[in-house]
């Protein structure tokens, strides 16, 4: 069972996915972002204090695939986010096509429940920049194919969650 969870920055994305996988008792929280200043070293910590103890936290920028055999022995995974996992092997000029087919593949050969949180992309500003462009692009793409393998789709919009696809709608 996959289930993504969308929506714009600060809409409840992470608090809902954790609350999905509440009911576990034993949970991998995958974090993709690094800290590559003091403002994202605040968020970080923000959100390591949302897990509580019985959450297993596997820090993974690059080789998203591989947290699936880290997490072999829990019972829910939840990845946090796409967006800077994308954003990680744009900036460090890595094969994202490798990288995200390797990643999809792993993702349907996975008999857990699988949570992944991503931002959405098509509900804001244009960026004004080529690189923004290109970015939202290819995340828009990336959710696409997200969203079509995954068995449940939420975009939450200011906390609230509102099932697209899957689950009561």
């Amino acid at each position: 069972m996959i289930t993504l969870v969308t929506g714009g920055i600060k809409s409840g994305k992470t608090a809902y996915a954790l609350k999905l996988c509440g009911e576990y008792s034993s949970k991998t929280y995958v974090a993709t972002a690094e800290a590559f200043d003091d403002a994202m070293q605040d968020k970080i910590d923000l959100h390591k204090a949302e897990r509580d103890g019985s959450w297993v936290t596997i820090e993974e920028p690059v080789s998203l695939h591989s947290v699936f055999d880290n997490a072999e022995n829990q019972d829910v995974v939840l990845i946090d986010c796409i967006t800077m996992w994308l954003n990680n092997l744009i900036y460090k000029q890595l094969n994202t096509e490798k990288h995200i087919e390797h990643f999809m593949e792993r993702l349907a050969e996975c008999k857990k429940p699988v949570v992944i949180v991503t931002n959405e992309t098509g509900l804001g500003v244009m960026p004004a920049n080529p690189e923004g462009c290109k970015f939202a692009d290819e995340l828009g793409k990336l959710n696409t194919r997200l969203a079509a393998a995954s068995d449940s789709v939420v975009i939450m919009i200011s906390s609230i969650p509102l099932a697209i696809k899957g689950g009561k709608k």
